[in-house]
């Protein structure tokens, strides 16, 4: 009866402990390994690939299922010809984070054609855009890389990226508090019961 008592004691703990754990926010912070690298080649035009200014150190907090959109980089069509204008380029971008931990990293490649360097029509694929980061004791995120054609007007183009907590981490020290509690709270109730039951 006395192991009956401490095993319901610890699934209640158990219990108790995932639906405290998994209400928490996580912190992020951009870490300074986030980097951007371009290869271009263009014909009557320049390409730059700039990373976000703002983007490095900055910081939010996430809820479980919740998502941060980030300005990641710009890409930028510099026309030289009035008309008209094509352009290929590569990509090679890492985003990484000092908090959690962990980084997603991927080559890209795309092209535009450009006229009148107003109305611009662009594609951008990667070899990997989407990424799950186990950040440990049960603790998971996931990175979207933005990629597919669009129009746009003018020559600049924002690539973003998605950052969602799929799994907020289990704390184990507040597993162990939980646990006791639990036990501990059995011990309680049967030490009342044969009090009452001895009056």
């Amino acid at each position: 009866m006395k192991l009956l008592n401490i095993c319901k004691g610890a699934v209640l703990a158990i219990g108790l402990t995932a639906s405290t754990a998994y209400a928490t926010t996580v912190d992020f912070i951009v870490g300074g390994d986030t980097s951007v690298a371009d290869v271009s080649a263009c014909l009557g035009c320049d390409v730059t690939i700039d990373l976000n200014s703002g983007l490095i150190g900055s910081a939010f907090s996430l809820g479980v299922g919740e998502t941060k959109t980030l300005a990641f980089f710009d890409i930028t069509a510099d026309t030289n010809n009035p008309f008209f204008a094509a352009g290929l380029f590569g990509v090679d971008a890492t985003l990484a984070f000092a908090t959690p931990g962990g980084s997603a990293s991927a080559i890209g490649g795309g092209g535009f054609l450009s006229a009148f360097g107003s109305i611009t029509l662009g594609a951008l694929v990667w070899d990997q855009n989407e990424f799950t980061l186990d950040f440990g004791n049960g603790g998971i995120y996931s990175v979207v890389f933005d990629q597919g054609v669009d129009l746009i007007l003018g020559t600049a183009k924002t690539i973003y990226a998605d950052v969602t907590l799929e799994a907020a981490p289990v704390p184990l020290p507040a597993s162990a508090l939980f646990l006791l509690a639990g036990v501990g709270g059995l011990g309680a109730v049967r030490l009342r019961k044969k009090k009452a039951a001895a009056a």
